[in-house]
Parts: C-alpha cells; sequence; structure tokens
C-alpha cells in the first residue's frame, strides 16, 4: 500500500481523538468511535502478518474498547481523555510499522 494510504489509519484516529476534547454531539463520538477502531484493525492485522504478537493484542485491546457495535462505558469524559491521550500517543508511535 502506498505510503499516503497508510498515512490515513494513524492520522485519521489521532485527529478524531484531538476533537473529542472539545464538547461534541453524541454522534461524533460514535464516528469517532469507528474511526479508531477502523485504524487500530488495520494496524492490528498488519502486526499480525509481521508476528509481532505484543502489538497485535495492544491494537486488538483498541479495537475492543473503542468499537461503536458494543461500546464500552468509562464513565466520565475526563476519563476518556485520560485513555484517548496514551491512544493518540500508540497510533503515532508506530505509523512507521
Amino acid at each position: 500500500m502506498k505510503k499516503k494510504e497508510t498515512n490515513l489509519f494513524w492520522i485519521a484516529p489521532i485527529v478524531a481523538l484531538a476533537i473529542g476534547i472539545l464538547p461534541m454531539p453524541y454522534g461524533y463520538y460514535m464516528l469517532s468511535r469507528l474511526i479508531v477502531a477502523a485504524g487500530a484493525l488495520y494496524f492490528a492485522f498488519h502486526f499480525y502478518k509481521k508476528n509481532i504478537t505484543f502489538k497485535v493484542w495492544i491494537f486488538g485491546f483498541l479495537v475492543v474498547l473503542y468499537n461503536p457495535i458494543i461500546p464500552i462505558s468509562l464513565g466520565s469524559k475526563e476519563l476518556w481523555m485520560l485513555v484517548n491521550l496514551p491512544t493518540m500517543y500508540y497510533f503515532y508511535k508506530n505509523r512507521n510499522f
């Protein structure tokens, strides 16, 4: 896959989570869950193909945590922000897989 196409899978989740810091309607958060889960699934699949098990588990966990089908509630927005920051960092850190 071309580099520009793979950039979408790490940039889009970071941008979606960053925008989520602002007060947004509930529908936006569902959309951001979809974007993050799709990006995490993409990374998990590629790390699976490279046989990097630890990163498959990390991104697999992110797929489950951010899935929009059966949402996991952490309670407050503040707690989600604490989870979103390391998630954004992890996407950024693994951008050049």
